[in-house]
């Protein structure tokens, strides 16, 4: 298959596109610098517990930040987007895991890999508003090695992002509701 310069410049402006998407969809939850919330940190929670972890956190991407609305284990308000894993798992159908992120060339020079807190491990599900469109993800991190997660476990991934993702809507409708009153 012969790749030519429109090619390129077709799936620049796709992801361009879907870059705005994501951003106006993050921006429209109302969410970005939002006090802690219950709601959130019970998910992260049950997920940290699910799979014995020390780390889970909910993250949304907006353009080039990685917010951090939920956190267990680990306390962090934004990262640069490219210094995390969480943009990796966006615009999947399911997980992104990597069992042994040093030895993955996307994943060896993240600065959670390098350096401190030496992460080993990462599985995220995507956020996905009703639009389709994938704001973060919910992910699950370690500080050791471990074995891939077990079909049960990533299928339970997959149905806590999609409660937290509905949870993200309920919150929005309820504060568009508090607004109209």
């Amino acid at each position: 298959m012969i790749v030519t310069a429109r090619d390129d410049e077709r799936r620049m402006l796709k992801s361009l596109f879907r870059e705005r998407k994501r951003s106006h969809a993050v921006r429209g939850l109302s969410i970005l610098g939002s006090a802690p919330e219950p709601i959130f940190d019970r998910f992260v929670a049950a997920a940290a517990n699910a799979f014995d972890a020390p780390i889970a956190l909910m993250s949304l991407i907006h353009d080039d930040q990685q917010w951090f609305k939920a956190g267990h284990g680990l306390v962090i308000d934004c990262i640069p987007r490219d210094s995390g894993f969480c943009s990796f798992t966006l615009d999947r159908p399911d997980i992104m895991e990597t069992a042994d992120p040093q030895a993955d060339p996307r994943f060896a020079n993240l600065p959670v890999v390098a350096g401190e807190p030496h992460i080993r491990y990462y599985i995220g599900a995507p956020l996905r508003r009703v639009s389709g469109i994938d704001v973060g993800a919910l992910c699950i991190l370690d500080t050791k090695r471990r074995s891939p997660a077990s079909p049960d476990q990533k299928a339970y991934l997959i149905g806590l992002a999609r409660q937290a993702s509905t949870a993200l809507e309920a919150r929005l409708d309820l504060l568009q509701r508090g607004a109209a009153a």
